[in-house]
């Protein structure tokens, strides 16, 4: 038993070390805008791109320039498209082995690279057609068809706004409680926030689809709430009090 106790801490510790062994990543390549970009690091094991990508090839570094200590995360597959469901990638030293293919350029590529799970997840990223926020935390609490819808903005199809009261609601379910979701009920599309109950007013990461983690609030008012869907950011504001 103390054996398969030390085994059991022994698999946690590298599975913690697998997720912070990476502090920066770089994108470089034919198909990388200018060459050579820094992915921006969301979580300890979760790095992304969002942005335009060429036609061409795209290596993923540890490092911004070649160097002794580059290292490069390539797919496991041959001819592995950086827009995909998620592939599995493998470290390999310097910049030999399989490059990341794009074979199609457009503006609105965005792809994640998870360091735990050695997976990497892309898409070309569309517009919703709606957006609402409901839950325990709004007049109607969780019934679907009573969600309060957002408005999409003229200038760029990806960003929301809503303004309106969020408050606890004893006789509802998860009373302080609240999400985005991408039609009037709770399938198939929603937006989440990295860890559950936190507190929009204090974080501006959100994540398309995942684990059914929520907002949670911590003060009662009137919020305006802008969410982006491509950079997947949300900005709150408590505007007012009732």
């Amino acid at each position: 038993m103390r054996r398969l106790y030390s085994l059991a801490i022994l698999l946690l510790s590298c599975i913690a070390l697998s997720a912070e062994e990476y502090q920066e990543l770089w994108i470089a390549g034919s198909a990388v805008p200018g060459g050579v970009q820094k992915l921006q690091k969301v979580s300890n094991d979760d790095f992304k791109y969002a942005g335009r990508l060429n036609v061409g090839e795209l290596r993923i570094m540890t490092t911004k320039k070649v160097g002794r200590q580059t290292r490069c995360l390539t797919p496991v597959l041959p001819d592995a498209n950086i827009a995909n469901h998620g592939l599995a990638w493998q470290e390999t030293a310097g910049t030999g082995g399989e490059a990341w293919q794009v074979v199609v350029a457009e503006d609105r590529y965005r792809f994640h690279v998870y360091t735990t799970s050695h997976t990497l997840k892309g898409e070309i990223v569309q517009p919703w057609g709606e957006l609402f926020v409901g839950g325990g935390a709004t007049a109607s609490g969780w019934k679907e068809g009573k969600m309060q819808l957002m408005r999409q903005s003229l200038d760029d199809p990806y960003v929301w706004t809503w303004e309106g009261e969020l408050k606890r609601h004893p006789e509802f379910e998860e009373p302080a409680s609240f999400k985005f979701q991408g039609q009037d009920r709770w399938y198939p599309k929603a937006v989440h926030p990295y860890q559950a109950d936190t507190d929009i007013l204090k974080d501006s990461r959100l994540r398309t689809g995942g684990s059914d983690t929520k907002w949670t609030l911590s003060q009662d008012g009137i919020y305006r709430i802008t969410i982006d869907l491509f950079h997947e950011t949300v900005k709150a504001q408590l505007v007012g009090k009732q």
